[in-house]
């Protein structure tokens, strides 16, 4: 037992001692890089390196550094003649792109984020409403550095937020499948704040539709089940009623070639001011929420639709019920294609299910 013992003891030794180290004072790390369009055949890449004061971790800021070129891998080099340590990508977290070049197309750049093995698959990728370069220049955060903020913002809103997003891993596996597409959340800056406003819808790698923040929260409730979100449902009487998703669950079904999704919400009453909370204008308010759901529900399908793109990944779902499914003929069907909305909502107040 002692020999086995002593025998991983010194292999755990050896294979610390081939970890190549990194002497944090000696390098420069970023956690975050923006893309932006200055002309067809180049681009602007913004690095926000964290800059620590000698005795006070706590205080932290952001150095930018800025360059333009053909490829990333030169910029990338280019950015490093500025500096008095090495640059180091390991600690990538947060890849954003102006709406120029995300418009363009980011192909080049989500194809050099894959290729490099220090870059983590799990990293968010976000859509400027401007340019990237803009954003990483406002005064944003105090308290925490750029990319820290920008991954827990992002994270904190695809995670337990209302809002779809996909990471890296999630935007390469719906761009490369077959019968899906793919979308990423838009970032505006707004009064002294980053704001998450929409959500980007790609038609293979380039950025050619907005969803609201609305419809982005509806093509989450379409996307998956969840657990929360709070919607408001405007009454006959000018009023509004605030209703809490406690549980909801999504369901797709294919027959002929049609698709019918299937939405089923429990929701609580969490606001009803100057509103009666009777049997009886508990059924009205359940009917009214539902009729509300339907149409938002209608008018985003038509929107993706009229758009070409797939983001829910119907084409997909097709795909695994008919063998036969072929994408060419699937995207030149789904602009006009029978897609059906049904949603059955079970509305609670005090413990009472209506």
């Amino acid at each position: 037992m002692k020999r086995t013992f002593c025998v991983v003891l010194m292999i755990c030794l050896l294979l610390t001692a081939c970890v190549k180290q990194q002497i944090l004072d000696r390098i420069n790390l970023f956690i975050v890089a923006s893309f932006d369009e200055v002309s067809r055949d180049q681009i602007e890449i913004t690095l926000a390196v964290p800059q620590f004061q000698a005795g006070k971790p706590e205080v932290v800021s952001d150095e930018l550094y800025s360059k333009t070129g053909r490829t990333s891998t030169g910029i990338r080099e280019s950015i490093g003649t500025q500096m008095d340590k090495a640059l180091q990508p390991g600690k990538l977290s947060v890849a954003l792109f102006g709406k120029g070049k995300a418009s363009s197309g980011i192909e080049k750049e989500l194809d050099v984020l894959l290729r490099n093995a220090f870059f983590s698959r799990r990293m968010y990728l976000a859509v400027v409403d401007g340019m990237a370069k803009n954003l990483l220049r406002e005064d944003f955060n105090k308290k925490d550095e750029k990319g820290m903020f920008l991954y827990h913002l992002l994270d904190a809103n695809v995670r337990n937020g209302i809002l779809p997003g996909q990471n890296l891993h999630e935007f390469e596996y719906a761009l490369v499948g077959k019968g899906q597409d793919s979308f990423l959340p838009i970032l505006q800056f707004q009064n002294d704040r980053i704001v998450v406003s929409g959500t980007a819808l790609f038609k293979e790698d380039k950025y050619v539709a907005t969803l609201d923040f609305n419809q982005s929260r509806l093509m989450k409730l379409l996307l998956k089940d969840m657990k929360q979100g709070i919607y408001e449902v405007k009454l006959d009487n000018g009023t509004f009623l605030a209703v809490e998703n406690v549980g909801s669950t999504v369901k797709y079904h294919m027959k002929n070639e049609a698709i019918k999704i299937s939405l089923s919400m429990n929701c609580k009453i969490r606001e009803a001011v100057g509103n009666s909370t009777s049997n009886e204008q508990l059924r009205y308010l359940k009917q009214r929420f539902k009729q509300q759901l339907l149409q938002s529900a209608n008018e985003l399908i038509t929107t993706l639709q009229k758009n070409a793109v797939d983001p829910l990944g119907l084409g997909d779902f097709a795909r695994s019920r008919n063998r036969r499914w072929n994408e060419d003929d699937w995207m030149r069907k789904y602009p006009t294609m029978k897609v059906e909305v049904d949603v059955q909502v079970n509305l609670m107040e005090s413990g009472i299910k209506l």
